[in-house]
């Protein structure tokens, strides 16, 4: 069995993208491995693949690898050096002639019409049948066509998929404070969510929870993750889900949990947004001006999306 290896950025959500290019390849005969930090402790949830950490070591001894390169320019280390003619594709989830080199035979860029999940499921489907030697791919065309977008998760024996019917994961925070909406307003919607018979807990990384005790006082749950395992099992047997860009609203659209994005720029976060169950995104509306050099309904998207408009939304998702 050929072998190969995926090399994601560093975050989380990109990592968990790529699982569907890990999937593809494991179902046309490969023995997958995903070379990554974080997603390292997911690896429970996908038990068909191997996880290791990072490392520039062995890479010869795969028969494929795949990079994601994103907005950094590729670190060309003399072992990746040597790989470049014969068995690495870089894959650019965003693809800019000006900062990065030719593309090559063997590299993959996404569309930029398509949300990036749907976009790498179809473009590493062509890849495969382009590219892999046809007396290896075992796949059947019928089982990659009604597979692309799978990852290849098994979720765990001991989980219930919404197990809690009014429980609303409030996610207030992101790796990027400029896509976070008002802390207050967070608050305020999840206190009026309450209100409404709702259970709202809020969601943040453990070295965040310090500065958001307060919320216990407010009656509001603040559980403790100690890992990214037990996010997604919480997401999982939850029923509703309401953040900025995150981790979290991937791993909510891949369990088919329903989703609000508050957003900061709405064409960006399409191609963003998750990939399986659709992301109901709410950004400024479209009268705010936004020219060039002003980009107000960038700058001050916070005050421009409102706690009603933001309930309007959870309440027709609960409705439908």
């Amino acid at each position: 069995m050929k072998k190969a290896a995926i090399i994601p950025v560093s975050t989380i959500g990109d990592a968990l993208i790529l699982m569907i290019a890990a999937n593809q390849l494991r179902n046309s005969g490969y023995k997958v491995t995903i070379l990554h930090d974080n997603i390292y402790s997911l690896k429970k949830w996908f038990p068909h693949f191997n996880f290791k950490k990072l490392s520039s070591k062995n890479l010869n001894s795969y028969d494929h690898i795949f990079l994601e390169q994103d907005e950094v320019k590729i670190d060309k280390t003399n072992e990746l050096k040597k790989l470049i003619k014969t068995k690495l594709s870089i894959i650019y989830f965003r693809y800019n002639k000006s900062k990065f080199p030719p593309l090559s035979n063997l590299d993959i860029f996404l569309d930029d019409d398509l949300p990036i999940a749907q976009s790498l499921a179809k473009n590493f489907k062509n890849f495969l049948n382009k590219y892999l030697d046809k007396k290896e791919n075992i796949l059947d065309e019928a089982i990659l066509e009604s597979s692309t977008l799978h990852t290849g998760i098994v979720i765990p024996k001991n989980l219930t998929h919404k197990k809690y019917p009014k429980r609303v994961i409030i996610q207030p925070t992101s790796t990027d404070v400029n896509k976070c909406w008002s802390k207050h307003k967070f608050i305020c919607l999840a206190n009026k969510l309450k209100n409404k018979g709702f259970k709202c807990v809020i969601s943040v990384e453990p070295k965040e929870r310090k500065n958001w005790l307060f919320v216990h006082d407010l009656g509001l749950d603040l559980p403790l993750f100690r890992s990214i395992s037990d996010l997604a099992s919480y997401i999982y047997e939850s029923s509703y889900l309401i953040g900025n860009d995150s981790l979290a609203i991937h791993l909510a659209s891949l369990f088919k949990i329903d989703h609000i994005m508050i957003a900061k720029n709405k064409k960006i976060t399409k191609k963003w947004q998750g990939g399986w169950l659709k992301t109901r995104i709410i950004s400024s509306p479209s009268w705010v001006v936004n020219l060039k050099g002003l980009r107000l309904r960038e700058k001050y998207f916070q005050k421009f999306i409102s706690i009603k408009k933001v309930l309007k939304t959870f309440f027709l998702i609960t409705c439908k």
